[in-house]
């Protein structure tokens, strides 16, 4: 049985009645009912890479990389120029997804976290009491026994294992020994496949059984974080391309970034081969920026574990059938816990819980509107793995506000001493030159702001002792 259209869509051919309907729906006051009725919601994929650099994509400039599907989908999608993490590595990126605030808030700032608070409402939990049917599939990192996807909402969990990172993408995706990097769920595999597939064929089979919806999936690859690995007929076609001067340099990686690329484009041909295309809710996102050993995020400033734009400078592609207009562009800054207030809305929830996040849905509508947000921040102090591995990554938080950017750099014991950086993003999007000097008073008044803010979420204190665990 097909579902029926949903109210959006039976306003398709009129504009002028679309938006209307759009707007009363997303601020609560088309009905008197906290949501749509059954058959109109739509269904919601967020599809969540892991290390994925902004400039990892062929539409943003990559000499090497060949990614036809994320770009074709980013050609139906509004595309948000300037899209933040919440952190600049995983763990506190993939919580304040999960939970619509800032990961300082939840006393999450590095890797060191026992996983989600009870108290805290996940966004599989408020979709739940809507009726979605949720699945989670892939990289999880937020907690093992009590803290997994199943616990935390999700009626269905499927490949995740109990570390950050596969064994490796190959068959059988783990090591002879019993390890956390071990992917389970898969035991129905053969010596030919690819982890990446597989995760899309448990999502495709989520799809194809839930067709009636309405669902969401949380569909976070694993790729391309670490190990690089890839088909070797991918490594080969790499290797060919390679010339003297490119930025992008790395065929594994190559390989790794198409991988993801095929799946993604796999996730939409289902979607329009089941028939539920036109009420689908597609967005692409990545959880940090791309790992300097093996990627470079030119033209932005250094990479994972770093509050520079590098690190924290993400794609994102919002797909909505029926109200973005496909190609435009946002150059409102917008925050990786802006997704969960933002796809209550278009599940149709209109009472949110106390959250950090902003609803973009009608950026959605009207790329060109400002939000009344003023400002972002982030707080970051590396763990041992993490730092040792990679001296930039620096403690520290940040705050951009307009087109302002304050960074503070923290003392450490290796030496570093505490100080501020100051940028403008508008003219130096690089942040090559530090012009803090130049305006004392811009830097007083974005520090003021910066602690006050840390003020408002009890956010942890630094000590240099920290940098040493």
């Amino acid at each position: 049985m097909k579902r029926k259209h949903n109210t959006i869509q039976r306003f398709r051919k009129d504009p002028f009645w679309l938006l209307l309907i759009i707007f009363l729906y997303s601020f609560g006051l088309a009905t008197g009912k906290e949501h749509y009725n059954r058959e109109d919601r739509p269904n919601i994929i967020l599809i969540l890479a892991d290390d994925l650099g902004y400039a990892d994509l062929s539409m943003n400039g990559s000499d090497l990389y060949e990614t036809p599907n994320i770009d074709k989908l980013a050609s139906q999608s509004v595309i948000f120029s300037r899209a933040y993490a919440s952190h600049p590595t995983c763990v506190p990126s993939r919580l304040a997804i999960q939970t619509g605030k800032y990961p300082a808030r939840l006393n999450c700032v590095n890797h060191s976290f026992n996983g989600i608070p009870p108290e805290t409402i996940t966004i599989s939990e408020r979709l739940k009491t809507m009726g979605y049917k949720t699945c989670h599939i892939g990289k999880w990192h937020l907690g093992n026994l009590g803290h997994s996807p199943i616990n935390q909402g999700y009626d269905i969990s499927i490949a995740t294992n109990k570390a950050g990172m596969p064994a490796t993408y190959f068959y059988p995706f783990k090591k002879s020994a019993k390890s956390i990097f071990d992917v389970p769920d898969l035991e129905k595999s053969n010596s030919e496949d690819f982890l990446t597939d597989k995760l899309t064929d448990k999502a495709i089979d989520f799809i194809q059984q839930n067709r009636d919806g309405p669902f969401f999936i949380n569909l976070c690859f694993y790729a391309v974080h670490t190990p690089i690995e890839a088909k070797d007929v991918k490594v080969k076609k790499y290797q060919g391309k390679l010339k003297d001067g490119m930025l992008h340099t790395n065929p594994e990686y190559a390989g790794l970034v198409e991988h993801l690329d095929d799946n993604v484009g796999r996730i939409l041909e289902a979607i329009q081969k089941t028939g539920i295309a036109d009420n689908t809710i597609v967005l692409f996102f990545s959880d940090n920026g791309g790992l300097l050993d093996v990627t470079s995020n030119f033209p932005f400033r250094d990479g994972k574990g770093s509050l520079y734009e590098g690190g924290i400078r993400e794609p994102l592609f919002i797909k909505w059938p029926g109200v973005t207009k496909g190609g435009t562009v946002c150059h409102a800054p917008v925050i990786g816990h802006d997704l969960y207030p933002t796809i209550l809305t278009m599940a149709g929830i209109k009472k949110m819980d106390s959250i950090d996040g902003v609803d973009i849905t009608p950026l959605l509508i009207n790329p060109k509107r400002k939000l009344k947000r003023n400002e972002l921040h982030w707080l970051y102090f590396p763990i041992s793995t993490h730092h040792f591995a990679n001296p930039n990554r620096k403690p520290g938080g940040a705050i951009i506000k307009d087109n302002w950017k304050l960074i503070e750099l923290m003392e450490t014991p290796q030496g570093l001493k505490h100080h501020f950086e100051l940028y403008n993003l508008k003219t130096d999007p690089g942040e090559k030159f530090d012009i803090s000097r130049e305006n004392p008073g811009i830097v007083k008044r974005l520090k003021n702001e910066m602690g006050q803010w840390r003020k408002s979420i009890n956010a942890p204190e630094y000590t240099p002792a920290m940098y040493n665990k």
